[in-house]
């Protein structure tokens, strides 16, 4: 953790804490779904099913929600989809552990706890405020009813303040920080000679019996691999695009349907004066709220600047500083009462005083924007290339849909398909294990190809997503196993290798001789230059430095601190063959004002803890999990599916 600590600063920290709050979030709470019911069942976790219903269902939420979270860096085909599917099913099943521990700690979450997370999140608001259409609208749209929802959220709470107590457990020491920051930010002053395995391989000569006795030992490196060619047909949405067309008819119709998205409707600018009241408060409360904003009304009317007073008196601190201003809105953003009042005032009228849920408003209507538009001869390219761009779009999820159905139905060949949608047949070049170019260089692709179904059975791949709106199916035409390259093919690779390998021998016997002298007392400038070997020295070097090679690096940091005066010497050999000879003669330690290369003092205090805590929350996991009792019983079933 010392060596890793500054690298990981900015990386696995944030991850670290991202992973503690969303793994209940991701989940929504599954402990609410799980159990009961004849479905089948794909896991049980102290005799709690998950069914399979259950688990599809949170997957492919959970797959959404990753491609809308990552947007454009969405990227289906570095993902192992079976990889995936099991990572998910493991955190399933450790988040019904914890929710079960939850329980048994008598852990729970109010109603004015899960209210205000619901109101915190900004999908469920308008105008920065808490909206209860955009909320049941949300729900609506993922197939949710608001008690389910909040039952899902109410659980998910309750298994974060878990993870959070656990988590906030951890402390460190000042005397631990101090020992950290002086091996962590550690400089040694380096001396060091290389002795270049090079010089010493043109000598070596390497008998016909030595190489194919290297051939014999060594055959797993000379493997041909395993390889197939597919026969695939594609589906691409750009593809597409490019055949489609659109009558003029088709494009006015489209511009008579969207019309709003090529117009600004009319906007209006107010200020407001603020008296705020709770919309249960006390009827005498309410009015003394009302009788201090008609007396604030008062001054207005009476020729006061209205942006003054809404200065001194006006109780939203939001725009109380800047004379009551709110900027132009819409429609259907402010609160419905101070809307309706603010586009029904002339410009520069004053209303009278109107109760919100926030309380009575004075508002005043500065400046209108009166409704704008551009005409169909002004948006056309615009309204082409959307047009077209939905027809492809409805075209490929169309054509995605059949695609993947007439493959299944006649796993033994494409040319249905290809008949059927009017798409060509393509071949590809070998394929191996490892992967191909353009479409074949994900490992998704290459799953698919080696796969028992599609490479023994022969079938027909299913559908597989390699980006957005672009998809292949695919069938092997071609296979061979993996053999061992002629040793005339590798004859000339082995006997690099062996040169390579004997020459690193020597420069290590050269090596060694010369660390024996100097450790007997020898100079290491006055030995190298004797062997003509160049001296190379590098002062202050860090654990992080890397002008200094890795595995020299890492044996100079081993070094024993040099007495004064002296110095410590030590060996390296490089993956190239070459051998370093090291000498270290001084060391210094890190301070505390080093602090500031690792961010800071408080920064590492709470990377450390951190550091600390993950480990004992993984720990307390796991625990939870050896002494549960789980079974997993359909995930390969699942995967397949």
């Amino acid at each position: 953790m010392l060596q890793d600590i500054r690298e990981r600063a900015q990386g696995w920290v944030a991850w670290f804490i991202v992973i503690l709050i969303s793994v209940p979030f991701a989940l929504w709470g599954i402990n609410s779904y799980l159990g009961g019911g004849s479905a089948p069942v794909v896991a049980t976790v102290n005799g709690v099913d998950i069914t399979d219903q259950v688990f599809e269902n949170r997957y492919r939420q959970y797959r959404q929600r990753l491609r809308q979270q990552l947007g454009d860096s969405y990227r289906p085909e570095l993902i192992d989809e079976t990889i995936l599917r099991r990572e998910f099913m493991d955190a399933m099943i450790e988040n019904q552990l914890i929710l079960q521990e939850a329980s048994d700690l008598g852990l729970s979450a109010g109603d004015s706890l899960v209210r205000s997370f619901i109101q915190s999140v900004p999908a469920f608001q308008v105008g920065g405020q808490f909206n209860n259409d955009a909320y049941e609208r949300s729900l609506r749209s993922r197939g949710m009813s608001p008690a389910a929802f909040e039952e899902e959220v109410r659980t998910s709470l309750v298994s974060e303040q878990l993870a959070k107590g656990i988590n906030g457990s951890e402390i460190a020491t000042p005397g631990e920080l101090k020992e950290l920051v002086r091996i962590r930010m550690q400089r040694r002053w380096l001396k060091y000679v290389m002795i270049p395995a090079g010089n010493y391989v043109d000598g070596i000569e390497v008998p016909a019996a030595d190489i194919r006795a290297y051939y014999e030992e060594h055959q797993p490196l000379f493997m041909a691999p395993e390889r197939v060619k597919v026969e695939y047909l594609e589906l691409d949405i750009n593809k597409i695009s490019t055949t489609l067309d659109a009558e003029e008819s088709a494009l006015l119709g489209f511009y008579e349907q969207h019309k709003s998205d090529y117009r600004v409707p009319e906007q209006r600018r107010a200020s407001h004066i603020l008296i705020t009241v709770d919309e249960g408060a006390q009827p005498e409360v309410v009015s003394q709220a009302r009788e201090q904003a008609e007396q604030v009304l008062k001054r207005i009317r009476s020729g006061e600047d209205f942006a003054e007073v809404a200065k001194e008196l006006s109780q939203d601190p939001g725009s109380a500083e800047l004379g009551g201003d709110l900027g132009f809105f819409d429609r259907d953003v402010m609160d419905p009462v101070f809307e309706e009042a603010a586009f029904g005032l002339q410009l520069d009228e004053v209303s009278e005083p109107v109760r919100s849920a926030f309380g009575f408003h004075i508002i005043k209507l500065t400046d209108i924007r009166a409704e704008s538009g551009k005409t169909y001869d002004e948006v056309r390219d615009e309204i082409r290339s959307a047009y077209l761009r939905g027809e492809a779009e409805r075209r490929f999820y169309e054509y995605a849909e059949r695609l993947n159905d007439l493959a299944y139905e006649d796993p033994n060949s494409l040319q249905p398909a290809a008949e059927a949608l009017g798409l060509e047949t393509k071949f590809s070049d070998w394929l191996t294990r490892s992967g191909g170019s353009g479409l074949f260089a994900t490992d998704k692709v290459v799953n698919a190809a080696f796969s028992d179904d599609v490479l023994l059975e022969r079938n027909n791949s299913e559908a597989i997503e390699i980006g957005p709106e672009h998809m292949i199916v695919l069938r092997v035409v071609e296979h061979e196993e993996a053999s061992v390259k002629p040793l005339e093919s590798v004859t000339e690779e082995i006997t690099q290798m062996i040169k390579t390998k004997r020459g690193g021998e020597r420069a290590r016997e050269k090596g060694e001789a010369l660390l024996s002298s100097l450790n007997q007392g020898g100079d290491l400038e006055s030995l190298a230059n004797d062997d003509g070997l160049a001296v190379v020295s590098v002062e202050s070097v860090t654990r992080d430095s890397r002008e200094v090679p890795e595995p020299i690096r890492a044996s100079l940091f081993k070094l024993p601190r040099p007495v004064t005066g002296g110095t410590s010497y030590g060996e390296a050999q490089l993956p190239s063959g070459d051998f370093a000879v090291l000498g270290l003669s001084k060391v210094e330690d890190g301070t505390e004002s080093d602090f500031s290369q690792l961010g800071g003092k408080a920064s590492v205090n709470s990377l450390l803890q951190q550091s600390r805590a993950r480990a004992y929350y993984r720990h307390w996991v796991d625990n939870l999990r050896s002494a549960a009792k789980i079974t997993v019983s359909g995930l390969q079933a699942a995967g397949e599916g």
